[in-house]
């Protein structure tokens, strides 16, 4: 084995919405298949699977306009399959921005087609999606969306597509999916005996530990998965590690913003953990890529103990958790600061912070002045999470509504905010006043995010406009 070997998520769709049930029956939404693709790239994916799933039991074409949408965001190659009939539906979806298409159902009823688009598109554009359950001591081909069994042994209807062209089989256990009880081995082992093509396991995975045994003892050459990384049972980025640790070749996922994190010599770079309400700093401690990654992806503190050795989530003993809503690096990609939601005490002498004053400089004697003046409103927190909510989109988010609508509708926003601080500022109390304007900074802030105008740039305005009026005095 020398190939790294491909994590894909799999977009299973109906009616426009990533939907997951068990073993293709009662089907839940969950969620929108553009924003599932963004997520799953930034976390390191190697390719994107979709696949229409109601389409052939539905009797129609797979949904190209979402294809082209999701094609729209992504750069991993894009597999897409379901309700593939024929040539010209083939080459629909790859016009649309599809990098192969996959067949199942049209395939077993006209074994034809797939040498028709082997010679038309090449090999490399054809999947052979097999849904494949066991039946006596062997397995059948089913069809539909798994709704119906051919009594095609699975042996040999994958070694007649290989002969007839295909050029990847994408391999689902019917009993196993959706149980997450792990892939079906002996299935992949029995596929495997009889093509040399690259085969794509699907269909059971319930653990990161599950996916190295689909390669190394079935013969995978690809894993695919769909409900536990949409329901964020664990992220791509956890796979790829635990199948590492076993000895499987994997390309490594870093997060989007880690990629040039400057660690030291011992593979470690210092993290300032601040709440982001108060603005104090709780801990100086120490990551390494996987703590990074673990934090970026979970939203919860993950450090590195240099005196144990060991990678340690905050509060997975004591249960003082902290939620992250924001990564920062510094200028020289040499220190990461974490702005947290904390649970509980940051130290483990039951402190709210590990810091304390010295006798010498004790802490809180700046001018009350110079302390307020800094951020007055406080409105720093609100900047690293919407900058968060940018970077990592959360499914629900209102902020990500808002900025997926583009700049105009922000714009809209400000407006509207605009007239209710103007109409609130004679027609109500203090108290309303300060809400209308509380909603006008946040959409602001949200406006700037969506600009990519960094505060800063307003902070300077402001300053040379101070400086300004001071010259004129």
């Amino acid at each position: 084995m020398s190939l790294a070997v491909r994590v894909i998520p799999c977009l299973d769709v109906a009616a426009g919405r990533v939907v997951k049930g068990l073993k293709f029956e009662n089907l839940r939404d969950a969620g929108d298949p553009v924003e599932a693709a963004r997520r799953y790239e930034a976390e390191g994916a190697d390719e994107l699977c979709f696949l229409d799933v109601a389409a052939s039991h539905e009797g129609r074409g797979t949904l190209v306009d979402l294809v082209r949408r999701v094609a729209d965001v992504l750069s991993i190659p894009f597999t897409v399959g379901g309700g593939v009939r024929s040539v010209e539906d083939a080459g629909a979806l790859l016009e649309a921005g599809a990098d192969r298409i996959t067949v199942n159902t049209a395939a077993v009823l006209e074994p034809s087609l797939v040498t028709r688009l082997a010679e038309r598109f090449g090999a490399q554009c054809v999947v052979v999606a097999v849904d494949a359950m066991r039946s006596g001591e062997g397995f059948v081909v089913s069809t539909h969306g798994g709704r119906k069994l051919t009594g095609i042994g699975l042996g040999d209807w994958v070694a007649d597509v290989t002969e007839r062209g295909a050029g990847e089989i994408l391999l689902t256990s019917m009993d196993a999916d959706g149980t997450k009880a792990g892939f079906d081995l002996a299935m992949l082992k029995a596929a495997r005996a009889v093509t040399t093509l690259p085969i794509v396991a699907s269909g059971g995975a319930g653990e990161p530990g599950h996916f190295a045994p689909a390669v190394l003892e079935g013969g995978a050459d690809a894993v695919l998965a769909a409900s536990v990384f949409h329901d964020r049972i664990f992220s791509v980025g956890m796979v790829k590690r635990a199948m590492a640790k076993a000895g499987v070749p994997v390309r490594p996922a870093i997060p989007a913003g880690l990629e040039e994190v400057a660690y030291d010599g011992r593979g470690l770079v210092p993290v300032v953990v601040r709440d982001a309400t108060t603005g104090e700093v709780l801990t100086l401690a120490w990551a390494n890529d996987e703590a990074l990654a673990l934090t970026v992806e979970t939203r919860q503190t993950h450090l590195f103990s240099r005196s144990r050795k060991a990678l340690w989530k905050k509060g997975e003993t004591s249960g003082n958790v902290q939620r992250v809503v924001g990564v920062s690096l510094d200028c020289d990609r040499d220190a990461v600061l974490y702005d947290v939601e904390p649970s509980g005490p940051a130290c483990h002498t039951g402190a709210a912070t590990c810091f304390a004053p010295i006798d010498a400089i004790p802490a809180g004697h700046a001018p009350a002045a110079t302390r307020e003046s800094a951020d007055p409103f406080g409105l720093g927190p609100l900047f690293d999470v919407v900058a968060a909510r940018k970077a990592s989109p959360e499914p629900g988010s209102y902020t990500n509504r808002l900025l997926e609508k583009g700049i105009g509708k922000c714009a809209q926003k400000v407006g509207e905010e605009g007239v209710e601080v103007a109409l609130a500022a004679v027609s109500r109390d203090d108290a309303g006043l300060a809400a209308e304007m509380a909603d006008l900074m946040y959409h602001v802030v949200v406006l700037m995010a969506a600009r990519g105008l960094e505060p800063s740039a307003v902070a300077a305005e402001l300053a040379a406009r101070r400086g300004a009026r001071r010259e004129e005095k």
